[in-house]
């Protein structure tokens, strides 16, 4: 069967697979838009795309089908989901797809345990919008149940989901409705620390700078004798506040501590995360710390290269783009902005936005000028329309710094 979303995702694998952006594969027979919509489920797909996708993949129509039907309870189909391994074939997903369709027989309980785990396996798989739409349906049922902790985790949930968009206010509502809510029903000290680190992110990326430390204080109390993961993961939450308040020795010194208690061993996934977290902030801190951040880039290039997903190998190449400019290797920079392209729009907003920046700053230092500050105004009044009021003055701080640059290299 070629329905969406299976289609679209079975799409995207086989893309990325093969090393192809978006814009590779559309070609000249279809525009990037089109191919991601088509990717996130959005359009359905005709018989002559279907045929020329496949031609260009160099595979048969059927690779496209997403699998069959699975026979049984919905509370059978859960079961086996909730525990299978991810293969990445699709397999679970589509098991809980089939649950959340067919929740007649589930208990509300087991109807947010099907939302929850969707949403778990649907990211690098589909859309946001699509993830947005299983948080909005997840967040229904666990206002239903009347459970405390299953509305305080759906409201992280989505908090995170829109903090990934760009809806800032919409975000920074939902984490400060999950802390309220976690504090005044007592709940288990691991709810409140992740609720309160989403918090805190809101909070200084819409400016409320004051609140965010005063909660950075919080989280420090609070998540000194917690799980060794969640530690780590408050200490880069504060490492990343202290950045933004322009105390970088507090910052490297919360990103030291993390960084020394972080293992791969004992967590790959967040062990790659804290190193990309890691470079981002020192290359944010003034002056950039770049050698510390080459040092983290460095650390985390192998296990990408065997384990890494397609979206964390595109946020590594993104990081190294940031190294690279500020480091004045603008060519090698340049390029791999190039061999990025399309693709950014698979980031996060703010990733995203500060991506584009980059590049408009590398069309400023070699001569576009008039060009690159137009560029660079709109993605910052992109990021002040989505109450990102950090981004958006790191926009103005970049674009102003490399304007006095350029005219120093003009007057020398």
């Amino acid at each position: 069967m070629l329905d969406q979303p299976h289609f679209g995702r079975r799409l995207r694998t086989l893309r990325q697979e093969r090393g192809l952006s978006q814009a590779k594969l559309a070609g000249d027979s279809m525009s990037p838009g089109y191919l991601s919509r088509l990717e996130s489920g959005a359009r359905p797909p005709t018989p002559k795309v279907v045929a020329y996708l496949a031609d260009v993949l160099d595979v048969p129509v059927s690779a496209f089908e997403g699998p069959p039907p699975v026979e049984g309870a919905p509370t059978e189909d859960l079961v086996k989901a909730v525990t299978a391994p991810d293969s990445g074939d699709g397999h679970a997903l589509a098991l809980l797809e089939r649950v959340v369709h067919d929740q007649a027989d589930l208990s509300l309980a087991l109807r947010w345990l099907a939302l929850w785990s969707l949403a778990e396996l649907q990211v690098e798989r589909t859309s946001r919008e699509a993830q947005l739409t299983v948080g909005q349906e997840l967040l229904k049922a666990a206002d239903e149940s009347g459970v405390p902790e299953l509305r305080v985790r759906s409201r992280v949930l989505l908090s995170r989901l829109h903090r990934s968009i760009g809806d800032m206010k919409a975000a920074n509502s939902f984490a400060s409705d999950a802390y309220a809510d976690a504090i005044q029903h007592e709940l288990p000290k691991a709810d409140v620390v992740r609720t309160l680190m989403v918090l805190i992110s809101t909070e200084a990326e819409v400016s409320r700078l004051p609140d965010a430390l005063k909660h950075v204080a919080d989280l420090e109390v609070l998540s000194r004798d917690v799980s060794g993961a969640m530690r780590v993961e408050a200490l880069w939450t504060a490492s990343s506040v202290y950045v933004r308040h322009g105390n970088h020795t507090a910052a490297a010194t919360c990103l030291a501590e993390a960084l020394e208690l972080s293992s791969s061993g004992d967590d790959l996934k967040q062990w790659m995360r804290l190193r990309f977290a890691a470079a981002s902030l020192y290359l944010q801190m003034h002056p950039s710390r770049l050698a510390e951040a080459q040092q983290a880039i460095n650390e985390v290039e192998p296990a990408l290269a065997l384990v890494g997903t397609p979206r964390q190998r595109l946020e590594f190449r993104v990081i190294r783009t940031h190294a690279l400019f500020q480091a004045g290797e603008l060519d090698a920079a340049r390029a791999l902005c190039a061999e990025i392209g399309s693709d950014a729009e698979d980031l996060e907003f703010r990733d995203r936005v500060r991506f584009e920046v980059v590049v408009h700053l590398l069309d400023i230092v070699s001569g576009q000028v008039e060009a690159g500050v137009q560029a660079i105004e709109k993605l910052a009044r992109e990021a002040h329309e989505a109450s990102n009021m950090d981004l958006a003055a790191e926009i103005w701080k970049n674009l102003a710094e490399t304007l006095a640059s350029v005219q120093s290299l003009k007057s020398a």
